[in-house]
């Protein structure tokens, strides 16, 4: 993120003055489309009573909204006074800008699903900088998409929407190199099985008809599920592999939240994930496996 330096435009008749620190957490609010301030301190490498009392300051001054849900930490998104500092600060365009600011606008269940998304991508970005690294995440309606598949002898056309597109680059490897990328389905127990089933065979019918190299350029992908509760993601990792033809079962993986935390988000690299190939839970592995050692150099003749 490049250095942000605030102007004398941005200065209200309160006398709160707007400082380099809180135009980064406006950008980081854009980007991620809300947080939490655990989201923030993980995000920043901040304290958590050093960005409470600025989040004060900013909601104040209608830099950002703040979101109260029942029994939960507070949920800040883009306020109306953050557009036209985000717009001058290159960020992003007026029209963009304001679309974030309709997030408030959303119903308790959908706010809980897109906080579990901001989750899951911050424990990412954090993970474990300098060795696995985030190198894209892309949300939104872009990635929509359809794949015709071909059942009994009926076509049916059926959706991709994954909630988020993501790459992993193992920064172990050589630039260009050992790069993965993955659909996310965020999970909160509100699809059926059936509907979950739906869209595991229309992941695969996408990659194997090679419709993923057309609209993101990648020669194959990973679809990984997360769950709230392990329980959960046990089960559709079983309903995975009960649909699912066994040369496919590699390409889908399963975790739960119970796995992870925003205080220590390296564990999101750990083998924690099931996989179809094993539903019975006895095998796990990770989003980006280690590099394969390379192989010592043959002796020379006589040593």
């Amino acid at each position: 993120m490049g250095e942000t330096q605030p102007t004398k435009q941005h200065r209200t008749t309160t006398g709160f003055h707007l400082t380099a620190g809180d135009i980064q957490f406006l950008r980081l609010i854009y980007e991620y489309r809300l947080a939490r301030i655990d989201n923030l301190v993980a995000l920043s490498g901040r304290s958590y009573k050093k960005i409470h009392g600025r989040l004060y300051k900013l909601v104040e001054n209608r830099y950002l909204k703040r979101i109260v849900l029942p029994l939960q930490k507070h949920i800040y998104a883009i306020g109306s006074a953050a557009v036209s500092v985000l717009v001058e600060q290159g960020v992003v365009s007026i029209e963009l800008a304001n679309e974030r600011l309709r997030f408030h606008e959303l119903k308790e269940l959908f706010l809980k699903h897109e906080m579990m998304i901001v989750d899951i991508h911050t424990m990412l970005a954090a993970a474990n900088p300098g060795k696995v690294g985030l190198v894209a995440w892309k949300e939104g309606w872009r990635l929509r998409d359809h794949v015709d598949v071909v059942e009994r002898g009926v076509r049916r056309r059926l959706p991709i929407y994954p909630d988020a597109f993501f790459t992993l680059q193992n920064g172990e490897g050589r630039a260009g190199q050992n790069g993965i990328s993955f659909f996310l389905e965020a999970d909160r127990s509100t699809t059926t099985h059936a509907r979950f089933a739906e869209k595991i065979v229309a992941y695969w019918n996408y990659l194997q008809q090679g419709l993923h190299t057309k609209k993101y350029g990648i020669r194959a992908f990973r679809v990984v599920t997360i769950t709230i509760t392990a329980e959960r993601a046990r089960n559709l990792c079983t309903l995975a592999a009960s649909v699912l033809p066994q040369q496919a079962r590699r390409y889908f993986l399963f975790g739960s939240m119970e796995s992870f935390s925003i205080a220590q988000p390296a564990g999101m690299l750990d083998p924690v994930f099931l996989t179809p190939r094993d539903a019975s839970g006895a095998e796990r592995v990770a989003l980006i496996p280690k590099p394969q050692a390379q192989p010592l150099a043959r002796a020379r003749s006589g040593d």
